[in-house]
């Protein structure tokens, strides 16, 4: 039975009053946190106890993404209510099933709600969001949908840190998420599953948890443990044809020694496995990683912080799928990340290399997939944003039963947002996306598609706990 409803996603920023950070540390002060003192704002202060006191997680072990809210917004302790209009006109609502496109009028409505609530001890965040999406004149497609996320942060002493972690999606649109944009999905660390594959418009539910828990155990020596579970499932099979649910357990346990005051040096193992479930048969992929990892902050202020990490190592797989023979060989993989987030701008970009399975792909695949995002606050009412990402699976299995060959995604996005008032917000947008899945049947017929759209917000906030 596939769970309705669930936790969280992932936490963008730590406390600032913990003397232990569990973010990226790649956002300000106001937002991740890095200590207690005195605050300042200067970029140059390798001394500074708020700054330097208490270790940051990096990138590549943290679990989170690079934060996209720059220093100016980041808040905590408040409650919001919102709604949520959007038109959009997308030229291609028949993305892989039809040669001919087809374009549709969509209309969609979100109401959402907000808790972001902060102690010494414990953060709390949720998010939920149902969304309604009406097309025209294709009303097939008419959908409704479920948004929700949650956060927990525990503190049981003052160098430890329990996080729980847990996303939920369902929808039959790939766009249809209102709040992904402003939490990001850039991260520093090697993704598990595949994700270059993508479905725009059908039915699917997912579920992405992850707990763990940190331990500063000296003033310059962190080691955590986590475990993250991940759900992709298609409840009408007929709109997907050529792509499979899948599940993914994994294990990580990293130790992280700071060398100075802003670089820090640490490794990794991982044990995943990602298992999709074929017609008559289940396809495995099983990875074990060792990754050395090295993350230096250029800069790790209140108001700019800079990082650049880099990880990689051997990784040994095994591909399995009945009554085939098992595969399993030994391959390089890793990643870089670079992450920045300035008092009025925020960029974000990542490069990984790994053997990876599941998002809807039955075997093993070797994923090569870069991202980047950029968000620039023009004025205090004027933004604009600017992001993309590609992804090219190659079949390391070619010769297993319902097996692909491969191929490529790439989409872009561009947005402009304007603030009309304290509560009230207008954005349009353009999102671009490409993909060459030749074999498989969901993809096969003109997946490519241009949509533009417009969206105005409204929401009420007010301060909790003050």
């Amino acid at each position: 039975m596939i769970t309705r409803f669930c936790l969280i996603f992932a936490l963008l920023a730590a406390i600032p009053v913990w003397s232990q950070t569990t973010g990226t540390g790649t956002g300000t002060g106001t937002g991740t946190g890095t200590g207690t003192g005195t605050t300042t704002s200067t970029d140059e202060e390798p001394d500074n106890s708020v700054l330097n006191g208490g270790m940051l997680t990096p990138p590549p072990v943290s679990g989170q993404a690079y934060p996209v809210a720059t220093g100016d917004e980041a808040r905590v302790n408040y409650v919001s209510l919102g709604l949520i209009g959007e038109v959009a006109y997308d030229d291609n609502v028949l993305a892989g099933y039809s040669a001919t496109p087809e374009g549709d009028v969509i209309y969609s409505i979100w109401p959402t709600v907000t808790l972001d609530k902060s102690t010494l001890q414990l953060r709390e965040q949720f998010t939920y969001s149902p969304g309604f999406s009406f097309y025209q004149p294709t009303t097939d497609f008419n959908e409704t949908d479920q948004n929700a996320s949650m956060n927990f942060q525990y503190h049981p002493g003052s160098n430890a840190t329990l996080i729980v972690q847990d996303s939920f999606l369902r929808s039959s649109s790939l766009f249809n998420q209102p709040f992904a944009t402003s939490q990001g999905d850039i991260g520093g660390g090697t993704p598990l599953q595949a994700s270059g594959v993508i479905a725009p418009f059908a039915d699917r539910i997912s579920n992405v948890a992850n707990v763990g828990i940190n331990d500063q155990a000296g003033e310059n020596e962190m080691f955590g443990v986590s475990g993250q579970y991940g759900l992709l499932d298609y409840p009408n099979s007929s709109q997907v044809p050529g792509l499979y649910n899948s599940t993914l357990w994994g294990v990580t346990a990293f130790a992280s020694q700071r060398i100075a005051s802003r670089q820090y040096l640490g490794g990794e193992v991982e044990h995943s496995r990602i298992v999709s479930f074929l017609k008559g048969t289940d396809s495995g992929v099983q990875s074990d990683n060792i990754f050395p990892f090295y993350t230096i902050y250029l800069r790790n202020s209140e108001t700019s912080t800079l990082s650049i990490s880099v990880s990689g190592g051997p990784e040994h797989y095994i591909a399995s799928q009945s009554p085939e023979t098992e595969v399993q060989a030994w391959t390089p993989a890793g990643t870089i990340g670079v992450g920045w987030q300035g008092h009025f701008s925020t960029v974000a970009g990542s490069y990984s290399h790994n053997i990876t399975g599941g998002g809807g792909l039955p075997g093993a695949y070797e994923e090569d997939r870069a991202s980047a995002a950029f968000r620039r606050e023009l004025t205090h009412t004027w933004e604009i944003n600017f992001s993309g990402f590609y992804a090219l699976n190659k079949n390391k299995t070619p010769f297993f039963p319902f097996s692909e060959p491969g191929g490529h995604t790439i989409t872009a996005s561009a947005s402009v947002q304007h603030q009309l008032s304290r509560s009230l917000k207008f954005l349009i947008g353009y999102d671009r996306m490409e993909e060459s899945y030749s074999d498989i049947g969901a993809l096969a017929k003109l997946p490519n598609s241009d949509r533009e759209y417009g969206q105005i917000s409204w929401q009420w906030a007010r301060p909790i706990g003050r």
